[in-house]
């Protein structure tokens, strides 16, 4: 891997707290920066389609990311693997760039150059200081707009995808991300952000140049410039020539199955989930609140099982050290809400069976008001962090502008209402359900069961 890029696949469940980004303002100054922040944030929609978003952050580091509203979800069945495949061949050759000047030119203006996946974005993330940003934007938009994919290049950088396969594969907390979305989906949101076996062989030049032609337009991309004036990004933008080529994406279908990797490992990982809602529904907020009060990776407190109320419920259930935490994730059409388990395979099922009657009990009686209050604070404060990180503030404004205001957030958490809160819950529990576990399974009940 090149030192001065990195690749990474991002998931929405489970994920680390991105790292907080540089500032030159004093604390002393934090109120008057926030006013700052909020009258600078300038967009212009440009005629080709492509959206260029600026704003001022006062930090020394200037940071340019190309957004492309194309992942994984995007991919049909001969093209599982694609948005895994292009990120890992990214610092392939270009039309103005070997991979050698990629590297060498990056270097020499000491500027860092990531690339991120999810299942409906794909983000390569520019971060230089301020005077050299102009010249990592050359390399950047090569990277984005001019990929040569020769067919020998990839055959010799397969190996680094196979050996993220592997490095995958030893990780059940990442594939019992991906298997409850394939249990939970028909089609679309299904497909894994990682390649699967059975298609490396055919990510190949002519795939992959097919569906970037198809899903890497230009109205696809957001521009987003932190530290950038917005002229100067206006003017960056010409140099992304993507396909001007329109494609609609197929909406995703919520089923309820049951999906199970039986091993001999003692340590068994479970995730239930029903169907949430998209980020633009109006119970967004009540859900995200909901996997709070319940407690969400968020709410750990470290060396400890945590007090929230499943830690409380179902993990005195256990005779063995076990886990157990909420999640929400909110795509653009449609989420999933549920609830992932760690626990020994002698524990996994009582406590399986303690969280469904914990997710009943919540259902007929409701979140109290002091746990909708102590959900909504501890919520606010996750969403406060993750916008005062460039990546954070990126992927925000990738679901909408109104989603980087700090004070609007806040103030529209504060607005959610316990009652719409409760009732999100109460439909949660009665609807239909999907399961995904890995390890030794035989003491974990199948999924009609459990709903007994």
């Amino acid at each position: 891997m090149m030192s001065s890029l990195s690749l990474r696949a991002r998931s929405n469940l489970l994920s680390a707290m991105p790292k907080r980004f540089a500032s030159s303002l004093s604390a002393s100054k934090m109120q008057d920066s926030n006013k700052q922040i909020k009258e600078s944030i300038k967009m212009t929609k440009l005629d080709n389609g492509i959206l260029v978003a600026s704003l001022e952050n006062s930090s020394p580091i200037s940071r340019v990311a190309a957004v492309l509203n194309t992942g994984s979800r995007d991919e049909n069945h001969a093209e599982q693997g694609s948005t895994h495949a292009l990120r890992v061949f990214s610092n392939l050759a270009t039309r103005n760039f070997s991979s050698f000047g990629i590297t060498r030119n990056l270097d020499q203006i000491g500027a860092q150059l990531s690339i991120s996946s999810t299942r409906e974005n794909t983000t390569y993330l520019l971060e230089s200081v301020r005077n050299n940003i102009s010249r990592g934007v050359d390399i950047l938009s090569e990277i984005v707009s001019r990929p040569e994919l020769r067919h020998w290049e990839i055959d010799d950088t397969k190996s680094r995808l196979e050996f993220e396969l592997e490095v995958y594969e030893q990780q059940p907390e990442l594939k019992i991300v991906d298997m409850i979305h394939k249990a939970s989906f028909k089609n679309s949101l299904s497909n894994s952000i990682y390649a699967p076996r059975f298609n490396v062989p055919n990510l190949k030049s002519e795939l992959l140049s097919g569906f970037r032609q198809k899903n890497f337009t230009s109205n696809r991309l957001t521009l987003i410039g932190l530290g950038v004036d917005h002229d100067d990004l206006i003017r960056f933008a010409d140099q992304f020539r993507l396909s001007t080529a329109s494609s609609t994406r197929q909406a995703a279908r919520f089923i309820s199955s049951e999906l199970r990797e039986e091993n001999l490992d003692d340590l068994v990982h479970v995730a239930i989930a029903a169907e949430g809602v998209g980020q633009s529904n109006k119970e967004a907020l009540a859900s995200a609140v909901a996997s709070h009060a319940f407690g969400s990776v968020y709410n750990r407190i470290k060396y400890s099982n945590g007090a929230s109320r499943l830690s409380r419920s179902v993990l005195q259930l256990a005779k063995e050290s076990a886990g157990v935490t909420s999640f929400n994730v909110n795509y653009s059409d449609t989420g999933l809400f549920g609830f992932h388990l760690i626990g020994s395979t002698n524990d996994i099922g009582n406590l399986a069976k303690g969280l469904y009657q914990e997710l009943s009990k919540v259902a007929t009686s409701g979140f109290s008001n002091e746990e909708i209050n102590r959900a909504k604070n501890s919520l606010k404060t996750s969403l406060a962090n993750s916008l005062d990180s460039s990546q954070g503030f990126i992927e925000a404004f990738t679901k909408g502008h109104d989603h980087v205001n700090v004070e609007e957030v806040l103030k529209s958490v504060d607005a959610v209402q316990s009652n719409d809160v409760n009732a999100f819950v109460k439909r949660v529990a009665s609807s239909k359900h999907s399961l995904a576990a890995i390890g030794n399974l035989s003491e974990l009940p199948r999924l009609e069961e459990l709903r007994v």
